[in-house]
């Protein structure tokens, strides 16, 4: 069901609401499904397009909601192929099999834009680059950080 319909009832979404659950209402919502996995095989390239565009547009919006303008919070990188989410404390396993056992699965990937917008983008995320990022993990610091202060102590 449609966010919308969730927001606005009315006379007519309770009378929706109460129609899917009948016979005729489960029958549509096969045969339409039925359409639209026919339509997507029918229309491959076309459906991965648009798939792909809302992906990039919802990253976007994602990265820019973390930092405006989308720039790495470690080295300042600022091109938005090389940037990605990080979780600030580290926690992101941890925040993976809370939600698996929340959900069942884990909205990680690409569905982590679309999992963040729908829980209003909570705190403990921030924007670094693929380097910045996969450093952080390895290290629990980043190198940018760890030359700054050698830098700083010599």
């Amino acid at each position: 069901m449609s966010r919308w319909l969730k927001q606005n009832v009315n006379e007519k979404v309770i009378y929706l609401r109460e129609w899917t659950k009948t016979e005729k209402g489960i029958a549509y919502r096969k045969r339409r499904a039925e359409a639209a996995k026919e339509w997507r095989k029918n229309n491959k390239e076309r459906f991965h397009a648009t798939q792909k565009r809302n992906y990039q547009k919802m990253r976007l919006e994602c990265l820019t909601h973390y930092s405006n303008p989308p720039k790495c919070a470690c080295c300042g990188e600022d091109n938005i192929v090389f940037l990605s989410i990080d979780h600030v404390n580290g926690d992101g396993a941890d925040q993976r099999r809370k939600l698996k056992k929340e959900l069942g699965y884990f909205p990680g990937g690409n569905n982590l834009p679309y999992w963040l917008k729908k829980n209003n983008y909570p705190e403990g995320y921030q924007v670094l680059c693929y380097n910045c990022n996969f450093a952080k993990r390895q290290n629990k610091e980043c190198p940018h950080k760890t030359k700054v202060q050698n830098i700083l102590t010599n």
